[in-house]
């Protein structure tokens, strides 16, 4: 049993996703998510207000179904079931999980470069193309943030790699040698 928000998002995102692979539509439900996600990051306030108590079931039944018009049946049955159980505000926490779901299964690694400076767009493609040939990793959608306390060098992290490559750790191990 869940035991906390997270493992229960993660729960309805599993779900969802053996059900889109069932019926071979994942990219069309990845596509829904990801509208509803946007949805409910500009209104803020959408959860509050379909959640009320000052709202009739019929008006929130309308709410839903303009919610999730032209999106497949399950994405339909999803949100109806997350209002029902009083748990739209994991939405967006369960298309989080169900886009891990879907880069596992797609051999898709996000991937943070961090580096002293910003490094232009070829300079990430042969850093993305060396992570990928480490790890295995069949495509690696990389973010480049700079960090200027790293002096040097390059920090690839991924959720479950980590390679450091910076100045500042090399730095580090050689004054911890040297001290003792």
């Amino acid at each position: 049993m869940a035991t906390n928000l997270k493992d229960i998002a993660d729960q309805y995102a599993k779900a969802i996703f053996e059900l889109s692979s069932e019926q071979d539509n994942v990219e069309d439900t990845r596509k829904d998510l990801d509208t509803l996600k946007v949805v409910f990051e500009n209104n803020p306030n959408f959860v509050t207000v379909v959640s009320s108590n000052d709202i009739n079931s019929e008006a929130r039944d309308g709410l839903l179904a303009t919610l999730t018009t032209g999106a497949s049946e399950a994405i339909q049955n999803l949100v109806k079931l997350l209002a029902y159980n009083n748990r739209l505000n994991l939405l967006t926490q369960i298309v989080t999980s169900f886009e891990d779901y879907y880069n596992d299964a797609h051999g898709i690694v996000n991937v943070v470069a961090t580096t002293a400076v910003a490094l232009d767009e070829t300079r990430l493609d042969k850093l993305a193309a060396v992570f990928a040939s480490k790890t295995g990793a069949k495509h690696v959608n990389l973010t480049n943030n700079v960090d200027e306390s790293i002096i040097g060098g390059v920090i690839l992290q991924s959720q479950s790699t980590l390679i450091d490559g910076s100045l500042q750790t090399k730095i580090a191990k050689m004054k911890a040698q040297l001290l003792g």
